[in-house]
Parts: C-alpha cells; sequence; structure tokens
C-alpha cells in the first residue's frame, strides 16, 4: 500500500479526479432546491452593491433574511455560473451552480485530507476521504446545497490554514497570515458563526507557542474583520449594529418551521435534544459510525497517556463544544439538522485514527485495500440506489429510506419536483393548470411554457375538465392533501416516497 516515491498524493488526486468526472456527467440530474432562487439574486444583488460602497447608505435593501448571511461564497458561484455558461452554452443556470457546489465539496475532501495527514499516515488519510466522499447524505448535498457545504469547506479550510500559518517558519509566516486571514474573513462572510474556526486556530497557537500567538493574532483578526466587510454589503451602513443584529437573529432563527422527528411534528424551536444525536446515528453509513466511535475512542486513549493531544482536543472545541451550546441554547434546528454540517469533519479525522491503527494492524498490502472498499462500498451502493436523492439516505439502523419514510423527513427540498414536472410535461394537454403545493418556483423552473402553474388561491376551475397536483411528502402534508384525486405518478425511492402527481377533477377536495 505504500505509493511510489514522490507520487504521494498521487491517491487522493485519482480519487477527486474519479468524483469530478462522475460529477460532470450526473449533474444535470439534480433538481433545484428550495433555497436556490432567492440565493441566485442575492449573489448578484451583491456584486452589484459595490456600485454604493463608497455611498452605502443609497444601497437599496435586499429585503429578504438572507442580508442575515454573508454573500461570500453567493457571489463566487453567481460569477462563476455565468463563465460556465458562456464556456456550454447549453447548460442552465441551475446546473452550472450545482457543478460549482460539487466541485466546492471535493475540495472540502482535499483540505480533509491534508487535515488528516498532521495525525496519520497517507493511506489512512485517504482512506479519511474516502469515507467523507462516499457518504451519500453529503454527496446528495453537494449538489444542492449552497449554504451548508460550501461553510462546511471554508470553516475546516480556515481552521487548515490558520494551524499552517502557526506552524509556518518566520520567513513565510506573513504570507501565511493574510491568506489565513482572508479566509477567516470569508468564512464569516458565509455564517455568522465563522469565527468560532479562528477561536480553534488561536486556541491551537497558544497551546504550541503562546508568545508567537499573541504576535500573530491582531493582524489575523485585523485581516479576516476588514475582508468579512468588505464581502458583506449587509455590514457597509452600521457595521456593528448589523454583525450584532446578524448574532441575535441567527442564534435564535425567528422563522419557525415545522419538522417531522420519530414521526410527530414538532415546531424548529421546540425539538428535543436527540434531534441532531439521531440524524447522526441514523444519517451516516454503518462504517463511518463504526469507525467514529472506535477513533473516539482510541483518540481519547491517546490524550490520556499525553502520546497525541491533538485529535481529541480538536474533537473537543470543533465538534463536542460547540453541539453541547447549540443544543443547550435550543436553537431552532430543522431540515434534519443540515446547519450543523460544519460540525462532522473533525468526526471523519477520528474515523482516520480508527482507519491508522487498523493499517498498523493489517500486514497484507491486499487486506489493507480490502479495507478501504469495504468503508466505501455501503455509501457507493446506496448512492447508485437513491440517485439523484443521495441526501434522503438513512442506514440500516431504522431500515433504510423505507424505515425513515413517515418517521423523518426525506426531500425536504423539493428538489423531487423535477421529475414531478416531466411526467406533467409528458402528458398534460396544452393550457392545463398545474397547481403546486410548496415551492412554486421550482415547478416553473421545469413546466412547459403553455402550462399555468400556481397556488390555489389562483386556481380556476371554471369549464376545466381537470388540474394536477403537486406536492411533497414533507412533513407528512400528504396525507390531507387530495385525497379524493387520481394519483397518477410519485417519485420514489426504496419505497419512500418523495412527491406526489394527483389528476384533481373539479369538485373533488384538494385543500
Amino acid at each position: 500500500m505504500k505509493p511510489p516515491r514522490g507520487s504521494t498524493h498521487l491517491p487522493i488526486f485519482l480519487l477527486l479526479l474519479i468524483a469530478l468526472v462522475i460529477g460532470f456527467f450526473t449533474v444535470a440530474d439534480f433538481g433545484q432546491s428550495w433555497d436556490e432562487v432567492p440565493i441566485y439574486r442575492y449573489g448578484d444583488y451583491a456584486l452589484d452593491a459595490y456600485r454604493y460602497f463608497l455611498s452605502p447608505e443609497s444601497l437599496p435593501d435586499f429585503r429578504t433574511n438572507l442580508n442575515l448571511y454573508g454573500p461570500a461564497y453567493f457571489m463566487i458561484t453567481a460569477w462563476l455560473s455565468r463563465l460556465i455558461m458562456v464556456l456550454n452554452p447549453s447548460w442552465s443556470i441551475i446546473t452550472a451552480n450545482h457543478l460549482i457546489y460539487f466541485v466546492t465539496y471535493l475540495a472540502c475532501t482535499l483540505v480533509l485530507y491534508f487535515v488528516s495527514l498532521r495525525w496519520m499516515s497517507h493511506w489512512a488519510a485517504f482512506g479519511t476521504a474516502l469515507l467523507f466522499l462516499t457518504q451519500p447524505l453529503l454527496w446528495g448535498h453537494a449538489f444542492i446545497n449552497p449554504k451548508d457545504i460550501a461553510f462546511m469547506t471554508f470553516f475546516m479550510a480556515s481552521i487548515h490554514l490558520g494551524f499552517q500559518m502557526i506552524d509556518a517558519p518566520s520567513n513565510f509566516r506573513w504570507a501565511r497570515i493574510l491568506a489565513a486571514g482572508i479566509l477567516l474573513g470569508l468564512t464569516v462572510s458565509i455564517r455568522i458563526i465563522g469565527p468560532w474556526a479562528g477561536l480553534l486556530v488561536a486556541g491551537y497557537g497558544l497551546l504550541k507557542s503562546p508568545r508567537k500567538m499573541i504576535g500573530i493574532l491582531p493582524f489575523y483578526f485585523v485581516i479576516a474583520a476588514a475582508i468579512a466587510y468588505l464581502t458583506w454589503p449587509y455590514l457597509w451602513k452600521a457595521p456593528i449594529a448589523n454583525l450584532l443584529d446578524s448574532l441575535r437573529t441567527m442564534s435564535n432563527f425567528p422563522e419557525v418551521k415545522y419538522v417531522l422527528f420519530m414521526g410527530a411534528l414538532y415546531p424548529s424551536d421546540e425539538i428535543p435534544l436527540t434531534y441532531f444525536p439521531t440524524f447522526l446515528a441514523l444519517q451516516l453509513t454503518e462504517p463511518a459510525l463504526i469507525l467514529i466511535v472506535t477513533g473516539t475512542a482510541l483518540s481519547f486513549r491517546l490524550l490520556m497517556k499525553g502520546k497525541s493531544k491533538e485529535p481529541a482536543l480538536l474533537l473537543a472545541g470543533w465538534f463536542i463544544v460547540p453541539t453541547l451550546l447549540i443544543l443547550s441554547s435550543h436553537s431552532a434546528l430543522y431540515d434534519n439538522a443540515r446547519q450543523l454540517l460544519f460540525l462532522w469533519p473533525p468526526l471523519f479525522i477520528v474515523s482516520g485514527i480508527a482507519i491508522d491503527r487498523s493499517m498498523e494492524i493489517i500486514k497484507i498490502p491486499v487486506l489493507k485495500g480490502v479495507l478501504l472498499l469495504v468503508i466505501a462500498l455501503p455509501g457507493m451502493y446506496a448512492s447508485v440506489q437513491l440517485h439523484p436523492y443521495e441526501y434522503i439516505y438513512y442506514n440500516g439502523l431504522i431500515g433504510g429510506v423505507q424505515g425513515a419514510y413517515r418517521k423523518f423527513d426525506l426531500d425536504y427540498w423539493g428538489i423531487s419536483f423535477k421529475e414531478a414536472m416531466n411526467y406533467v410535461n409528458d402528458y398534460a394537454e396544452e393550457g392545463t393548470q398545474v397547481i403546486v403545493i410548496g415551492p412554486r418556483q421550482l415547478v416553473k423552473q421545469y413546466a412547459r411554457r403553455d402550462l399555468e402553474i400556481s397556488g390555489f388561491r389562483r386556481l380556476d376551475t371554471q369549464g376545466i375538465e381537470y388540474y394536477y397536483g403537486i406536492f411533497l411528502t414533507r412533513s407528512n402534508e400528504d396525507q390531507d392533501r387530495c385525497r379524493e384525486a387520481e394519483t397518477v405518478f410519485t417519485v420514489e425511492r426504496d419505497d419512500g416516497i418523495l412527491a406526489y402527481v394527483k389528476k384533481v377533477k373539479p369538485g373533488q377536495e384538494c385543500w
């Protein structure tokens, strides 16, 4: 299993190249997700805002709560998606953005590999990256999630560059401070909790070399603050007040949503304390769970013996402490706690400690390769079976998607509306009304131009023979929708229904 001299990192780059090829040829399969349309507008708004940089009082407001998120990543995707569409005019803006999200996920995998190398062999770090890359939940989010995958990537990259800044010799230190500060600033300009990455870096620096860190910290944080300000137009009018407004709102999100958990509906601000831990246990693959538990035990054992403190301390600072703070504050969580994906990487790092130990025990190279295959195969198989809805994955502890159906939400972001609308496009007569319960903008993206897409308030049944109703099974809302109407199509995987298309005749109750 020892790579040839001079090609130490070749396996990880080959893995990412294979993943990129797969992503390139499958990216068009993924439907647009619920939040993407306003995010496209926010990215364009933020780019246009620089016209008002010297007179921020004239900057028009962006009238959604997206202002409370920094737009750094959205600006990047807005600019890159335009470039992609110039290079490939046949692609839609949706496909272009989805490819950018996916490449961001691949970058996250690469950073995880290099962070893991601090405490384990190359092959164990490769195994860590492989396990991370083949998680169906993450693979699915990688194409459709413009928020949480990006924040996870920038958060981890901030920690990686921050550690490098501290470890750098004096002749490279200023370049590293600049790079680490810029990346931390961009991380803050994605989500307000970004400074936590800087605190982890500061903690590492103070433990390793307090005198050096005291000299670095002011420059590091000033650069980060400047970048966050420059890339977040919402801060320009009143930097401190608006930053505190974002922090206050994001820590206690005011929009209450109803989430399906263990078969019951809960307001998002009253979810049980077990909400996030439950999804961790049920949406990671079985090999990942085993390796995380084993690696956590090994990491704390090394800490107690004084051999290697960093993995256990990193797990505590990056996962355990923020998780306890978030749960104890009763912060609103929804969509299967996708907001906390940035807490996942340290779990995979400690899983790498277990992989590394297994590699030491297994002496036969072929068996080491078998180990890597075993940890990756369940996730790869599930991804193929669920495609393009990989993010609805549940493991065998709940009985897969079939066992989770009606207990937890599946397609909470509505990407199955693309497949549902494709059916209607194929069978609907010209001018047919299509009534959507949920995000109508997703259906409009894929509808034939002659079809009339609306909500029930605009429904006109005068003189029509039928209309179509499209809705998700999110929060089990479908159980009260159009029960008298004929079900003509369902989007489903593993006996779990994601969306319905029903043919409704005038007089049939559908609301």
